[in-house]
């Protein structure tokens, strides 16, 4: 088997929600990573859903998802023997990852300063909501505050919504992968001049730079960009742009785009299904012809024409609902695509599960949990590397690994 990327690295981590994902990047690439945990585990482990309802510590999904391949051990950092043990164990490894508020792990002991001289090599990596520094630097923090302050709820959702939530502590994950690039460049330097340094991680902050022109709209312009739903920037809503209902489910259109067939194309397949409805007559088979983005961007600067054309638009645009509400999303994606015309599926977790291109590459893992009698699978890693692949290994029981991993400390 090829060597793991990360193989022979130590990295001890200390974290709950925000950083447990950055520890599963390192530590499904090779790296030793050794999770330590309050007595009764964190709130990742007290997170449902549970495997088939079974509430354990050892069950989280949560806990699951970001935590494969580590070691798990117990340690009461609010004892003298917790901290001295957390304080030896730091010290054999080769980085620290921990997402505590600002100074707890200093009042411990635990501190970069205490450590760093200690053991200049040592990377230390905070992950916190706003940074180490600054007037809310001890602010409390969660995902959805993440969220909020980082600027991804305004733009999320619908223009009649409130700011909406995205799924899946997508604040708490934005931080951890930036986490993750921030040890690696900080170890690549410790490995290169002996000198490790403190590596600051705010979620906000992770979560700002991921808007694209979000910010630099209002930099440039001073015009906040604002919620606009599924369809996007435009003023109204263009045939073949968009998501339609499907049979079964839904699919997302961008057949005006200039990246693949154009919009004649998918005339002739409603054509050929015999849907066609009108649109081969007067006005609509010139419109359908010379449906492009371009036309459509010279329309769309010029309102009286845009006026003009909206409702020829809207009845072409209801021809298409009714073509693909006659599709199940597969047949919409399928077909679509072998026509080189940009149609994707809204995939539900099921979907995904089902879905021919990653059943293709084995991009699910089935992992074995002995204690449980069962097999799971699981998504793979994020990446694949030719060499060095990542292999993930099912996630640790609570202090699952305590007492091997202490008897080994100097």
């Amino acid at each position: 088997m090829a060597d793991r990327a990360l193989a022979g690295l130590r990295v001890v981590e200390l974290t709950d929600e925000i950083g447990s994902y950055c520890g599963r990047l390192l530590a499904d690439l090779g790296a030793e990573v050794i999770k330590v945990e309050p007595p009764g585990g964190g709130v990742q482990r007290a997170t449902p859903p549970f495997y088939r309802d079974h509430v354990s510590p050892d069950t989280s999904l949560a806990f699951w998802i970001h935590n494969t391949s580590k070691k798990s051990v117990v340690l009461d950092l609010e004892t003298p023997e917790g901290r001295a043990a957390a304080y030896r164990l730091v010290l054999s490894a080769d980085a620290l990852i921990e997402d505590r508020q600002p100074g707890f792990l200093a009042d411990r002991s635990l501190g970069y300063a205490a450590l760093h001289s200690e053991k200049p090599s040592l990377v230390y990596t905070s992950i916190t909501g706003f940074g180490q520094s600054g007037p809310h630097a001890g602010y409390a923090y969660s995902d959805i505050v993440g969220q909020a302050m980082g600027g991804l709820m305004t733009l999320a959702g619908e223009p009649a919504d409130p700011p909406n939530l995205v799924y899946g502590h997508q604040a708490d994950v934005s931080a951890s992968i930036q986490a993750a690039q921030g040890t690696l460049i900080a170890l690549l330097h410790a490995e290169a001049t002996g000198f490790g340094q403190h590596v600051d991680v705010s979620a906000q902050e992770a979560v700002s730079i991921s808007q694209e022109t979000a910010m630099q709209t209002w930099d440039l312009q001073k015009r906040n960009r604002v919620r606009t739903g599924e369809r996007g920037m435009l003023p109204v809503s263009l045939p073949g742009v968009g998501v339609y209902p499907a049979r079964g489910g839904y699919v997302s259109l961008f057949v005006l785009a200039p990246g693949g067939a154009d919009f004649p194309e998918l005339v002739n397949w409603m054509r050929e299904r015999g849907m066609a409805e009108d649109l081969d007559e007067p006005p609509y088979a010139d419109l359908c012809n010379a449906l492009t983005m371009a036309m459509l961007t010279q329309a769309l600067g010029d309102p009286s024409k845009l006026e003009d054309l909206a409702p020829a638009l809207a009845h072409v645009n209801a021809g298409l609902g009714r073509f693909f509400a006659s599709l199940t999303p597969t047949e919409a994606y399928e077909e679509g695509q072998g026509r080189r015309l940009l149609v994707g599926i809204v995939s539900t977790p099921q979907d995904l599960g089902q879905n021919t291109q990653l059943r293709a590459r084995h991009w699910f893992k089935q992992l074995s949990f002995d204690y449980l009698n069962a097999t799971v699978e699981f998504p793979g890693p994020p990446y694949r590397l030719s060499e060095t692949p990542a292999l993930i290994a099912r996630p640790p029981r609570l202090g699952e690994h305590t007492a091997e991993v202490l008897a080994a400390l100097p």
